[in-house]
């Protein structure tokens, strides 16, 4: 049986191999896109997150605090379809706890609840969570892989080795653009 998306973006249903179809040019500039964009995010991070992030104060820019929150709640996906888990929502209870740890030893150390172990923890979530999930789709829009980015590792893993691995349909918006492109053949 096939699970569309829609179905629970939360929960994980792998196909078998060779069920869904590659993406077109189209779902492949996409992925591209968005591949680059969080890649570019890893380099930001990297070359200025450290400074911003591992402070006495709050990130002062509104694009960090929106960051985290589309980090956060894409959390589920990257890892669960990632990895071939149905853990659901304990990446992100994971990560709520480290982030609830941090606050607290914050204020214990420092007084304030924005300081150097809560910047730690979303400087090293925020760096894997970009390059996971933007290495996925550069990976995806160059080999098409079929249905999520986040199968693309392990599509990669099939195409090199033979060994098939399961494929997921994509639960946001890249399941849409692939079914259009292929609706009207392109």
């Amino acid at each position: 049986m096939t699970h569309r998306p829609a179905d629970n973006p939360i929960e994980t249903h792998f196909e078998a191999s060779g069920s869904l179809r590659p993406p077109g040019w189209i779902g492949r500039i996409v992925r591209l896109g968005l591949g680059v964009w969080l890649l570019s995010a890893l380099y930001m991070l990297v070359r200025y997150g450290w400074e911003v992030l591992v402070d006495l104060t709050p990130p002062p820019n509104w694009t960090w605090w929106a960051f985290m929150a589309l980090g956060l709640w894409l959390l589920p996906p990257v890892v669960n379809i990632g990895f071939t888990k149905n853990w659901r929502r304990k990446p992100q209870i994971a990560l709520a706890a480290g982030l609830g740890l941090a606050v607290i030893a914050d204020l214990l150390a420092y007084g304030t609840w924005w300081a150097p172990p809560l910047g730690v923890v979303v400087w090293f979530w925020l760096v894997y969570f970009s390059a996971h999930l933007g290495g996925s789709f550069l990976l995806s829009a160059m080999i098409a892989t079929p249905g999520c980015e986040m199968r693309a590792i392990p599509h990669l893993w099939t195409r090199l080795t033979g060994r098939v691995t399961e494929e997921h349909y994509c639960p946001g918006f890249i399941d849409h653009v692939d079914r259009w492109e292929q609706e009207r053949g392109a």
